[in-house]
């Protein structure tokens, strides 16, 4: 009686809450690409909150420029402490620390997302672009149905051109070439990065270190008995995904972590015309292009 009681609560309101959003971007020397990631959806949300992790470039320039050109949408913060990177590095942390680390993402990303102040929260990173199907599915979120919205992107080859591919689908193989219990998931696929739910409610949200190696989303409406999520991806990805176009595409990796990726990077599909388009509009240019 009880949980059922809190179901339907749960349900309710979230189809009473304005469908305002709050942007959570943490970046840390994400100047390559930031004010594109930004740009591309800055006109279909309400706020973005970007949190500035110690960078050592031009980062907070960006940061800067951002604020001055949406004065009332773009609102910045720094967070002080080193991160543990993705892998055996937050592994060993969350293992030691009891997961109450500040240096550990889970605890960064429950920093920033409680400096959001709408009722929902887009979780965004400086390296992404929104697509069309990204606008589409907002604008059928926005119009009701399940508050959760599930994502994916794609990953675009650092030559600029192609997705990126795997040269082996191999979990377990890939495991165990590195120093954690488990890696992402997307590593084995490398085309596409794994759905997850980037748009959720605010109330009752929170990041812990379940998956071990790096943080996950807690939310009550990712219950079973809610069953309160959307998926945006069977009309295509959400975003392009940049990490690999970037100088440094693996810093937020553990060196073995890191290792493993990059030996399975391949080249995959070309790129579709919207996507070539969807770049250019950017300014965006392949690695070499930009070492150049």
């Amino acid at each position: 009686m009880i949980a059922a009681a809190r179901t339907a609560l749960l349900r309710g309101a979230a189809w009473l809450w304005p469908r305002r959003i709050s942007v959570m971007m943490r970046v840390r020397n994400e100047e390559e690409f930031l004010a594109a990631a930004v740009g591309s959806i800055i006109d279909a949300v309400d706020e973005v909150v970007i949190v500035d992790n110690a960078s050592s470039d031009a980062t907070p320039a960006v940061i800067e420029a951002l604020r001055e050109a949406h004065p009332r949408k773009v609102v910045a913060h720094r967070y002080p402490h080193a991160i543990a990177r993705v892998g055996a590095e937050t592994w060993r942390l969350h293992a030691t620390s009891g997961g109450a680390s500040p240096h550990l993402s889970g605890v960064y990303y429950n920093w920033c997302l409680h400096r959001c102040t709408r009722p929902y929260v887009l979780k965004w990173d400086g390296d992404m672009l929104a697509t069309s199907t990204f606008h589409r599915a907002l604008e059928a979120w926005r119009r009701g149905g399940p508050p959760l919205l599930l994502m994916h992107g794609a990953n675009v080859h650092p030559d600029g051109l192609h997705l990126a591919a795997a040269r082996s689908s191999d979990h377990a193989a890939l495991v165990a070439r590195q120093g954690a219990p488990s890696i992402p998931r997307w590593v084995g696929v490398m085309t596409y990065d794994h759905p997850e739910p980037h748009l959720f409610p605010r109330f009752g949200a929170r990041y812990d270190h379940r998956a071990g190696f790096t943080q996950s989303l807690a939310s009550p409406f990712l219950e079973p008995r809610v069953r309160a999520t959307m998926r945006a991806e069977e009309a295509g990805v959400s975003y392009l995904h940049l990490k690999l176009l970037k100088r440094d595409p693996y810093a937020n990796y553990s060196v073995d972590l890191a290792r493993v990726i990059a030996g399975n990077l391949a080249v995959g599909p070309r790129l579709d015309v919207d996507s070539r388009r969807l770049l250019e509009r950017w300014g965006v240019r392949s690695a070499d292009e930009r070492r150049a």
